[in-house]
C-alpha cells in the first residue's frame, strides 16, 4: 500500500539541482515544495486507512485503495477517476463523502485492472447519473465511462460482475466534457500498459491523471496479452510530457502541471521526464542485446535494468524486474517477427 512518505512531490528536487547552490533561501523552498503546504491528509491509525491529498483546491487524490483514486468536486457532484479495489470501496466512498455532500456522478476508468476498477459496482451504486437516457437507458447510479476495449474485456471475463462494467464507452481518440467548471478530456493512449489505457486531463486545474502508464514505485507494467507494448508505453510517456508544463520561467513557484500516477507520489514534468528516460534506456539496452543474438536468459544475466533496479525493481510480488524484462524482450522480438 502506498504510504504517506511515498506521496511527497519529488519534482522540485530535480529542479533545485539546477539552481545556484549559494541561494540558500531557494534551496529551503525546494526542500519543502510550496504546493505541499496545501495538502491535507485524512488517515487513521489502521494499516488499511486511506490518505486524502489535496492536489488542487477541488482535485483530490485518495491513496491506499489499490491504485490512486482521483476526485474532482464541485456543484455538479463528484467526478472520480478510477475506483480502487473492491475490498476498499466502502472506505473510498467514505473518503469521497468527507470531501463533498454531492453525489458521485461519473467514474472514469483509465484501465480495467482489479485495483483500478474493482470498486466500480459499489461506488456507482452509491452515485446518481446525470443523464439516465444518455447511454444506458434507465440507469440510476453514477455513469462508468471508459474506452470500449475495457468494456469488451470486462464483459468477456469473470473478474467483474455486470454492475461494474462501463455504462458509457468511447472509441475516438478522446472524449471531452465540461463539469464543475472545468474541461475534462479523456485521451486514449493505445498499446501502452494495455490497449485500452486512457489519461484524464482537468484543463482548468492543470492536473493530469496518468493511470497505469506511470507507476513511480516500479517499472511500468507492460501487459502483452491485453495489447500493451514497450513502444506504446514510451509513446504515451512522450505524449504526457508534451501535455505537462514545467514551472518556467519562475522555477521556485508552485505553478506547474501536476500529474497523479497510477501509484506513487504526485509528480510533475521533471519526474515524468526521468521516468521516460529510464524506460527508453532499458528498451534501447534490451534492443541492443537482442541485436547481438542473446536469448532471454542471457539478457536477464546481462542486467539491462542496472542503475534503475534499486529504485524501480522488485524480486517479489505480481510485477517483478524479470517480468518487466521478459515483456520488453518478447515485445521487441515480436515486433521484428520473432526468432
Amino acid at each position: 500500500m502506498v504510504g504517506p512518505s511515498d506521496f511527497r512531490v519529488m519534482g522540485a528536487r530535480t529542479l533545485a539541482s539546477a539552481l545556484i547552490p549559494t541561494l540558500a533561501v531557494l534551496g529551503m523552498l525546494f526542500a519543502a515544495p510550496v504546493w505541499e503546504s496545501g495538502l491535507t491528509a485524512q488517515a487513521g491509525a489502521s494499516g488499511d486507512a486511506l490518505e486524502t491529498i489535496e492536489v488542487r483546491p477541488n482535485i483530490f487524490a485518495i491513496v491506499g485503495a489499490g491504485g490512486n483514486v482521483v476526485v474532482q468536486v464541485g456543484p455538479e457532484g463528484a467526478i472520480l477517476v478510477n475506483s480502487g479495489s473492491a475490498a476498499m470501496a466502502d472506505k473510498v466512498l467514505a473518503a469521497v463523502k468527507a470531501l463533498t455532500p454531492k453525489p458521485i456522478r461519473y467514474i472514469i476508468n483509465t484501465a480495467d485492472d482489479a485495483d483500478v476498477a474493482g470498486g466500480n459496482a459499489a461506488l456507482s451504486a452509491a452515485g446518481v447519473t446525470l443523464n439516465r437516457a444518455a447511454f444506458n437507458v434507465g440507469a440510476t447510479g453514477a455513469t462508468i465511462l471508459a474506452r470500449e476495449e475495457i468494456l469488451l474485456r470486462m464483459s468477456g471475463g469473470t473478474a467483474f460482475g455486470a454492475e461494474a462494467w462501463p455504462t458509457e464507452t468511447f472509441t475516438a481518440r478522446q472524449r471531452s466534457m465540461y463539469l464543475n467548471g472545468d474541461g475534462i478530456q479523456i485521451m486514449h493512449m493505445p498499446a501502452a500498459h494495455t490497449d485500452g489505457d486512457s489519461i484524464v486531463m482537468f484543463r482548468r486545474a492543470d492536473v493530469i491523471v496518468a493511470g497505469d502508464i506511470v507507476d513511480l514505485r516500479r517499472f511500468p507494467v507492460i501487459d502483452l496479452e491485453r495489447g500493451g507494448s514497450i513502444q506504446g508505453e514510451i509513446n504515451a510517456l512522450n505524449r504526457l510530457i508534451d501535455l505537462t508544463i514545467p514551472p518556467m520561467p519562475f522555477v521556485w513557484h508552485e505553478d506547474r502541471t501536476m500529474l497523479v500516477p497510477g501509484r506513487g507520489h504526485v509528480a510533475d514534468q521533471a519526474d515524468l521526464v526521468e521516468y521516460r528516460d529510464m524506460v527508453t534506456i532499458v528498451r534501447d539496452t534490451i534492443q541492443d542485446l537482442i541485436g547481438k543474438g542473446m536469448t532471454i536468459e542471457q539478457v536477464k544475466a546481462a542486467n539491462p535494468t542496472a542503475g534503475y533496479r534499486t529504485r524501480y525493481g522488485s524480486d517479489a510480488g505480481t510485477w517483478t524486474t524479470d517480468k518487466f524484462v521478459e515483456a520488453v524482450y518478447t515485445g521487441l522480438k515480436g515486433s521484428k517477427g520473432g526468432s
